[in-house]
């Protein structure tokens, strides 16, 4: 077999000189002086045009109905650009003395924006909402220049906040369904909730009143010109990161059939292939054959028809053509479309295809008549997926979630007293386990003589710390909780909402089994697939190899019933 790097991709002859400069991407604008018509030779559009690109978004008026529109279509990207900091853009504190401000009205302002959640819930009429809510706050605000102005616009919107929590109420509505006009201040989330309608919201609303007109942090600017501290993050999760090929190696004999953008329709079936306005012809040319080689081994590795890449022409292809933030990649449901990003694209692919996979297979199950675009992973499959299927899937997600991983809890400081007097019989296992409370949880799940609900482990973990102070031992930082769950999933949720989304848990599971095959068969290819036995949030030791079996056994009865063999399938 021949090892590739990525400066195999970009031949002497075709380049010359700029492999180095192929090989770091370095931003170039695009030629305005066309060949033949076009002005590159591989960073082009071809097939069907692929709508909701940044191209086209950017013709837009950024947060205009249209504009929303468009970003829905993915609700990912969505999620990423409706932001608090998008939305305010220029509109700094900071900054207010150039307009008149004074330093406490101005100082009023940073504190009340400083409550407003940077994102809304994650759903499309929050993300509505959040925006009419922060475009309408930052024009009343752009008014308070004063005290007494600042006081008089605080005021007035706390009055219609409490029309906002009248408008969940059915009855009220009923009586004046103007309050519903109302509703949109309730997306900036429960913080600045609770400053105006919270149970106790006199207090922290006079607090904040008091803290910017009269403490002497609010005169003279003092705030303005304070330096932020450094943030303490040594107690939180480590932000991972997806490794990306410095360069793309593949070991792999499978001729991929791609020498240029028309050939991953030809020989894959996309529907339409997607470039960035800001990709230069030695990128596309490097991605264009990654991805056909990358595609090449995955449908060797599946033993899948070429075509059922494309799920025969559902799915589109891009290439630093749409998205934003920090994501390597993205599927976007609603355009049924993988985007992989020009710097960081590479290593992605397995894992958008997994989400591609993923969501169709929904959508085959309720034979696309579904109105929504969601997963099968997660969702309750239609009547149109064969049950062995529907089955052996519901089995792999088991998998993935299910085990005997152990719960991270860190002990608070100062430590509570415990609210619950246990029995003496698991007091006595911490002095029988030497006073170690990692040990003495394991053994203590593993009796038979009891049942210990997950709620209730939090609190031994505390009456066992209680019980080292008065025996004048070392309390541990933190204690492992043991639970039904896989330590893959635990972590996931440690991580956050996002991580532990179904379809993310497929997506990281899918690209670890295959990473895996490859390996056992000798081949890699790091434009596919890399890093996932790194640790992070991907399965590891024997999780890994019980949740391989199970895809294994599901993608056995996925391949029999050949439903990704057939085409008439996807028709």
């Amino acid at each position: 077999m021949q090892q590739l790097s990525l400066f195999d991709y970009f031949s002497q002859d075709s380049f010359g000189s700029s492999i180095e400069k192929a090989h770091t991407l370095n931003l170039v604008q695009p030629s305005t002086s066309p060949a033949g018509g076009r002005s590159k030779e591989y960073a082009y559009d071809c097939g069907e045009e692929l709508q909701g690109a940044k191209k086209h978004l950017s013709a837009l008026v950024k947060f205009s109905g249209e504009w929303q529109k468009v970003i829905e279509q993915d609700p990912a990207q969505a999620y990423q650009l409706v932001s608090k900091d998008e939305l305010l853009d220029n509109f700094k504190a900071e900054n207010l003395k150039e307009v008149g401000f004074t330093s406490e009205a101005a100082y009023g302002v940073k504190l009340l924006w400083g409550m407003v959640s940077q994102r809304p819930e994650d759903d499309i009429n929050q993300r509505r909402n959040f925006i009419q809510a922060v475009e309408e706050l930052k024009l009343r605000l752009s008014k308070a220049t004063t005290e007494q102005l600042f006081r008089d616009t605080v005021d007035q919107i706390k009055r219609e906040f409490w029309k906002a929590a009248y408008s969940t109420n059915p009855r009220k509505v009923g009586i004046d369904p103007e309050l519903m006009n109302y509703r949109f201040w309730l997306s900036l989330g429960k913080r600045i909730r609770s400053l105006f309608i919270g149970y106790s919201a006199a207090k922290p609303y006079e607090k904040l009143l008091d803290k910017a007109f009269s403490s002497e942090e609010g005169k003279e600017w003092n705030w303005a010109n304070k330096k932020k501290g450094n943030k303490d993050t040594s107690k939180t999760k480590n932000q991972w990161e997806r490794k990306v090929p410095e360069e793309v190696v593949r070991l792999s004999n499978e001729p991929s059939g791609v020498r240029k953008p028309e050939d991953l329709i030809e020989e894959y079936g996309f529907r339409g292939i997607q470039f960035g306005n800001w990709m230069e012809d030695a990128a596309g040319r490097y991605h264009v054959l990654s991805s056909g080689n990358a595609w090449a081994d995955l449908a060797a590795i599946l033993q899948i028809p070429r075509k059922s890449i494309s799920l025969y022409g559902k799915l589109g292809l891009a290439f630093g053509a749409r998205g934003s933030g920090n994501a390597s990649a993205h599927f976007e449901p609603k355009e049924n479309l993988m985007n992989l990003t020009k710097f960081r694209g590479g290593g992605s692919q397995c894992h958008e295809w997994a989400h591609a996979l993923d969501f169709n297979l929904y959508s085959y199950s309720h034979d696309y008549m579904n109105g929504k675009q969601m997963a099968l992973s997660g969702n309750q499959p239609g009547k149109f997926l064969p049950d062995n299927i529907s089955y052996a899937f519901a089995n792999l997600m088991t998998t993935m979630k299910e085990g005997k991983g152990l719960m991270r809890f860190e002990v608070p400081n100062p430590l509570p007293v415990n609210k619950t007097n246990y029995v003496q019989g698991i007091k006595d296992y911490l002095v029988r386990n030497s006073y170690d409370i990692n040990k003495t949880m394991l053994n203590l799940n593993s009796s038979s003589r009891y049942r210990i609900h997950l709620k209730d482990w939090k609190e031994i973990g505390i009456m066992y710390c209680n019980m080292l102070i008065q025996e004048g031992r070392e309390v541990p930082t933190e204690y492992f909780i043991p639970t039904n769950y896989s330590s893959f999933y635990l972590d996931a949720c440690e991580r956050g909402a996002y991580w532990k989304r179904d379809h993310e848990l497929f997506a990281r599971a899918f690209e670890s089994w295959i990473e895996d095959e490859l390996e056992e068969r000798g081949i890699s290819n790091s434009y596919l697939v890399t890093g996932t036995r790194f640790g992070g949030p991907y399965p590891m030791n024997d999780e890994r190899k019980s949740i391989n079996d199970a895809f294994r056994k599901w993608w056995k009865v996925l391949s029999d019933s050949e439903i990704l063999h057939n085409k008439e399938f996807w028709n």
